[in-house]
């Protein structure tokens, strides 16, 4: 196994409590220094191409295994952080009830992204098989996925017999995202594309209409949504809650990996896109275009009913994340901004979040192990019945195109908009070919560093790269930093 250092992240914040509902039912829903000149945007250009997406095929299928002969040998165990992974796979037990007696859930009730996750996982992975109740099948959060696909104690979908063919309809970038030294490594059941978030009545105000149609152009690239944010301000509203809000949307656009094998080991290379993340942030800031929010604090949160027009947001944060006023039974209150948000594709392409499922090396029943992650995140049937009952936007292009045909989705947070649609377009702008297993790490480096640059900390974008780079070297001193 390569060596790394388990990478200590922000935990994962509390969203809002929500409410949910299957795809027939209609009413699902989720539950707040004075300016200097910044530079121009213009040389900050949108990823308007589409990544080439594969269409949709005919994919194939994995028999079920025999649970003939088996006995307690053949009990295997599949671990999670919470209880998501749990719930998820109990569609695939409630399909093959044969199964029930052979599998059993471990959720750990620990952050997924601060290290402690991973340092349990690790103890056991080390042990081995015999290791009570070895971890066969791990899910990890996006944030540190790759530190297990990177791993030799999970082995790739080829060797326990799920083929690329069974996969086929999965989004591109998930693949890609999984795919370690050209093996595929993990699969996941939900694709998180980007979205912008926007309120209708102040669109209708300020911009004369409030289809998606018309809020994308006005949004379409990072000029036209300056432009846009200046209109906003002169209407008296923000653009966005905070200067921090667009950094997903700025992570994505890497054109090369931060983190790179050497002759030596690893050397760090930061690329521009993180220096069009500083300055973007810095012209929100200096623009006066926000409520100066952090992303979840209370301010970022309340916002949601205040003056802001966008989020950048994806397909959970519009369930799970969006804050409204409510009564003691949990209704939103009479004024409320509830129902007066639509969705549209954001600047540019990019994801948000995600849970990839590996299966270990010394797992007593891999071929049980296999069929049932092949079930969750290959199955149509199982996957849009899952799609209908939690939400999720999941990893499969034939479903995806059976919801939007059907009219699944409908949300009246959304005022009625069916989001499917609408991320089933964004997806496709999403590449993920440059990411690294130290990302997440980086990414929270990094937008420290724009908050010291914001503040005048730090008197420029060098000096902002500079502190990264010296966060990464303090904190990797086996990493080249250059």
């Amino acid at each position: 196994m390569k060596k790394k250092i388990v990478s200590v992240l922000l935990a994962t914040v509390l969203c809002a409590s929500t409410v949910m509902a299957g795809c027939g039912d209609k009413n699902n829903g989720g539950n707040g220094t004075e300016a200097t000149p910044a530079p121009s945007t213009t040389d900050v250009s949108a990823t308007e191409a589409s990544v080439e997406e594969p269409a949709v095929v005919e994919a194939a299928k994995m028999e079920a295994p025999s649970t003939d002969g088996w006995d307690d040998s053949k009990k295997i165990y599949f671990y999670s952080w919470n209880d998501e992974f749990g719930s998820r796979m109990q569609y695939v037990l409630d399909a093959y009830p044969e199964y029930a007696d052979y599998v059993e859930y471990v959720n750990l009730g620990c952050s997924g992204t601060d290290g402690t996750y991973q340092q349990t996982i690790d103890e056991l992975l080390e042990t081995g098989a015999s290791a009570d109740k070895y971890p066969s099948i791990i899910a990890a959060d996006n944030d540190v996925a790759k530190y297990y696909t990177e791993s030799d104690y999970t082995v790739s979908m080829e060797s326990v017999g799920i083929t690329d063919e069974m996969y086929a309809n999965a989004y591109k970038y998930t693949k890609d995202y999984a795919t370690y030294d050209g093996e595929l490594k993990a699969l996941t059941w939900q694709a998180t594309p980007g979205c912008l978030i926007y309120r209708t009545d102040i669109a209708e105000e300020v911009l004369g209409a409030s289809d998606p149609d018309t809020v994308a152009e006005a949004v379409k690239d990072w000029d036209a949504f300056f432009a846009t944010a200046d209109k906003m301000k002169e209407a008296g509203y923000n653009m966005v809650a905070g200067p921090d809000e667009i950094k997903y949307a700025c992570f994505d656009q890497q054109t090369s990996a931060w983190i790179t094998e050497t002759d030596d080991g690893e050397a760090l290379t930061l690329d521009k896109s993180v220096e069009d993340f500083f300055e973007l942030s810095k012209k929100l800031y200096d623009g006066e275009y926000t409520a100066n929010a952090s992303m979840w604090d209370a301010t970022w949160n309340g916002e949601y009913e205040g003056k802001t027009f966008c989020y950048f947001g994806c397909t959970w944060s519009v369930y799970w994340c969006m804050a409204f006023n409510k009564d003691d039974d949990g209704n939103p209150v009479d004024g409320s901004t509830y129902g007066n948000w639509n969705i549209c594709a954001a600047p540019v392409g990019y994801h948000w979040g995600g849970t990839y499922v590996m299966i270990t090396k010394d797992c007593p029943n891999p071929e049980l192990a296999a069929f049932l992650v092949y079930s969750l995140c290959c199955d149509e049937d199982i996957m849009y019945t899952l799609a209908c009952d939690t939400l999720d936007f999941v990893n499969n292009k034939a479903v995806i195109e059976k919801e939007i045909a059907n009219g699944d989705g409908a949300s009246p947070i959304l005022g009625g908009q069916n989001p499917v649609e609408v991320w089933a377009e964004s997806v496709k702008t999403i590449d993920l070919s440059n990411a690294s297993y130290l990302d997440s790490e980086i990414k929270n480096y990094i937008t420290d560093a724009a908050a010291a640059y914001n503040a005048g900390e730090v008197d420029s974008i060098d000096a902002a790269v500079q502190l990264v780079k010296d966060k990464v070297a303090d904190a990797h001193p086996e990493i080249t930093v250059e």
